[in-house]
């Protein structure tokens, strides 16, 4: 069993952060899918807090596409 982000905040702060470290980074939506090799849909529901079923492999790899820290896409008041 893989290890998998519960606690009830974590969708909205990861949407939050994952499209403000996307944006900063000027990268499209799409363009986040392909360098992850998941579909543009994928995107959407963590941008949208609804994906709610996510892992720490999958935070990692999310982080690592956007040059932060796994830690940095669940804080609450990140500013970078």
């Amino acid at each position: 069993m893989r290890p998998r982000l519960k606690h009830p905040e974590v969708p909205r702060v990861l949407a939050r952060n994952v499209w403000r470290f996307r944006e900063q980074r000027r990268m499209t939506a799409g363009a986040l899918a392909e360098h992850l090799d998941w579909p543009l849909v994928e995107i959407d529901k963590i941008e949208n807090g609804d994906k709610l079923d996510m892992s720490l492999d999958d935070l990692e790899r999310i982080a690592l596409a956007l040059f932060v820290s796994p830690a940095d896409l669940l804080s609450r008041n990140t500013t970078s």
